[in-house]
């Protein structure tokens, strides 16, 4: 009988499996010079490493390759995820290190902001003229936006294979069957990629261009392929038409995707009575009016038409948690936006969505509890409320156990955020105030990307990068996961059983 892989080993067996899947994707951008084989220069900056990261991951994955059984303890499904994504990360950074003109901590900076879909760069003016590294990003993007382990999911998957699906943040299946519920996410979500390229194509962009926005407006990344980013199209007859295309795919992102098959399907009872719909709907009817205001009183010398369409594009921008701007400088709209963007930035978009942040589902629970709790003290010990909320069209039970997570998630994410703010505030000696530190590291944590200027600041810190690097990637594997890795490997390292 051929015995069964567990442990460690399994651990790194698997994590072959997603080394050779990274490996594959850093030679993609190699098609684009069939279309530009002016850049053929750089072939081998994509080429050394996507090469080796196949080799290292078949050679890894061949240590299970012939196991009956596999088995991992309690939360080293959560090592293996971090360990995932930290490997993809480093390997995705070793073309823009091998080019030149950026550091490590840059180009480390570049792939996690890629891969968690934040959208704060630092690329150099130079890398936007190379269409192979900003295709790369894209594809980068791509990949994160639906999530690493939903791609492979999608082609193989096992019984054991939903407990990494979960940790990465899907929490709804849309059919019982996880291959298929995989590859029904990952058509939805290429669909709207496709319809953003065209809809981007028709309103004036390239076709390169069109690909690259979609891409990140779905992904919820806000990336360009254009140094100024969408502003760049601001002079275009077309631009407000880029931008209500823009606002059409980040919302389309931010959305649950089993409430965006229900919609396609025809199914709009179901979508209209869910909670989270109907909470983005209430944050609009509130939000889009401050923001307005905000920008309109307290920005740099805005005509009220300015000041509606720029205020109320980046209310979706960062409920939505992409971080395209149309605005070539965010402090021209006055601190009051800046106040109100952190704070779309800890709310987010939807469960089960591309984007980043609390999310609304867990707000929605917080918000609830608080009514209820209200409610019930003022009323007779014997009258008993129910607890629940509309979830895809159906009443959902909420226990306490549910409550408690929430607001627990809630807690642990806003005390990330202050120490993360002091962090940067700190690293940057002064260079920088704590409202500009925590505007800047609340989009790094919420995988949003709007930005004041300190990312790419001459007089950042490679500390305060670090510190936005961490943001980041704790912000797209929501927090608790990398805390049950390290729990574990802790545990395990000094030979204590966990139950």
């Amino acid at each position: 009988m051929r015995k069964t892989a567990s442990g460690y080993r399994l651990i790194f067996g698997y994590l072959g499996l997603f080394i050779t899947f990274v490996g594959v994707a850093t030679l993609l951008p190699l098609l684009a010079l069939f279309f530009y084989p002016e850049e053929a220069g750089d072939w081998y900056c994509f080429a050394i490493p996507g090469g080796g990261a196949i080799i290292l991951g078949i050679a890894l994955f061949l240590l299970i390759a012939n196991r009956i059984k596999a088995q991992l303890g309690k939360f080293q499904d959560s090592i293996l995820l971090v360990l995932i994504w930290v490997c993809a990360i480093f390997i995705s950074a070793v073309p823009l290190f091998i080019k030149g003109g950026i550091s490590f901590t840059d180009a480390m900076f570049e792939t996690t902001s890629a891969y968690a879909t934040v959208g704060l760069t630092v690329f150099p003016k130079s890398f936007y003229g190379l269409h192979m590294f900003i295709l790369y990003r894209s594809i980068l993007c791509f990949i994160g936006g639906i999530g690493l382990v939903l791609i492979i999911t999608s082609a193989i998957s096992d019984r054991y294979g939903l407990k990494l699906y979960l940790a990465e943040g899907h929490s709804d299946k849309l059919m019982p069957h996880l291959g298929r519920s995989a590859r029904l996410i990952l058509t939805i979500y290429s669909s709207f990629v496709l319809l953003g390229i065209l809809l981007y194509w028709a309103a004036g962009m390239s076709f390169f261009d069109a690909i690259v926005h979609s891409i990140s407006a779905v992904a919820t990344a806000g990336f360009s392929s254009k140094y100024q980013g969408l502003m760049a199209y601001a002079g275009q007859p077309n631009w407000w038409l880029i931008q209500a295309i823009s606002v059409l795919l980040m919302v389309l992102g931010a959305t649950n995707f089993l409430l965006a098959l229900f919609f396609f399907t025809g199914r709009f009872k179901r979508v209209f009575k869910d909670c989270e719909i109907r909470f983005f709907g209430i944050l609009c009817l509130i939000f889009i009016p401050l923001f307005v205001l905000s920008a309109f009183f307290s920005g740099k010398d805005l005509s009220f038409g300015k000041a509606f369409t720029q205020g109320s594009f980046t209310f979706i921008s960062s409920i939505t948690t992409t971080g395209f701007a149309n605005v070539s400088d965010m402090k021209t709209l006055g601190q009051g936006v800046i106040l109100l963007v952190t704070l779309m930035n800890i709310i987010g978009g939807g469960m089960g969505s591309t984007s980043g942040g609390v999310k609304q589902y867990r707000m929605i629970i917080a918000l609830k509890s608080f009514y209820w709790s209200t409610k019930e003290s003022t009323a007779s010990q014997n009258t008993i409320y129910p607890h629940y909320v509309y979830r895809f069209g159906d009443q959902k039970e909420i226990n306490e156990r549910e409550i408690a997570s929430s607001f627990s998630y809630i807690l642990l994410y806003v005390a990330l955020l202050f120490a993360g703010s002091l962090l940067v505030a700190v690293f940057n000696k002064g260079a920088s105030s704590f409202g500009d530190s925590m505007f800047e590291f609340s989009n790094a944590l919420a995988c949003t990307g709007l930005s004041v200027g300190l990312t790419s600041a001459a007089t950042t810190t490679i500390g305060a990068k670090w510190t936005l690097i961490v943001g980041m990637f704790a912000g797209r594997l929501e927090i608790i996961v990398i805390y049950f890795a390290f729990f574990r490997s802790i545990r395990d390292l000094f030979g204590k059983e966990t139950i």
